[in-house]
């Protein structure tokens, strides 16, 4: 499968994800809405919003590659232990920090194929920074929309 087909919409799905978060995160009226999840970890309406985003890009993407997030419904292992490819999705990655206003929290979308990851995004909205990697191609770096940089271990 060339992967390459997708990146460029997963990058675009994780910029809308962050615009979303954005919005929520310069309004000060989101901490009203605050709940807190099974496992004792805080939820946002910025959680939610950005999920869907990124929910409804994936099935636009490609219908068949299930999908695995944070913040949907509870996928028990026995229907998902033969997926050997799917989406794996962490919609707002350090909700904490989200709610502590420190910019530290991250978009995250990756595609697994037979336990491996073989595409990934990681996108840090107020840092306007957006990590990539591509199986067989590398790791790149998109800093404020400029041309990607390949990085490496030892660039970081």
């Amino acid at each position: 499968m060339n992967y390459s087909n997708f990146l460029k919409s997963i990058i675009d799905t994780s910029y809308l994800a962050g615009e979303k978060i954005l919005e929520i995160y310069n309004d000060n009226n989101y901490k009203s809405s605050i709940e807190i999840k099974k496992d004792a970890s805080p939820l946002t309406i910025a959680d939610k919003a950005s999920n869907d985003v990124i929910i409804n890009s994936l099935k636009k993407i490609n219908t068949k590659i299930p999908i695995l997030s944070e913040e949907e419904k509870e996928i028990d292992f026995s229907s998902r232990k033969d997926w050997n490819r799917f989406w794996l999705v962490d919609p707002l990655d350090g909700t904490k920090e989200f709610i502590n206003r420190n910019g530290e929290f991250t978009v995250n979308i990756a595609l697994i194929e037979d336990s491996s990851p073989v595409m990934g995004v990681v996108y840090a909205p107020v840092k306007k920074k957006l990590w990539y990697g591509l199986k067989n191609h590398g790791s790149f770096l998109i800093n404020n929309n400029e041309k990607p940089i390949k990085i490496s271990k030892k660039s970081h």
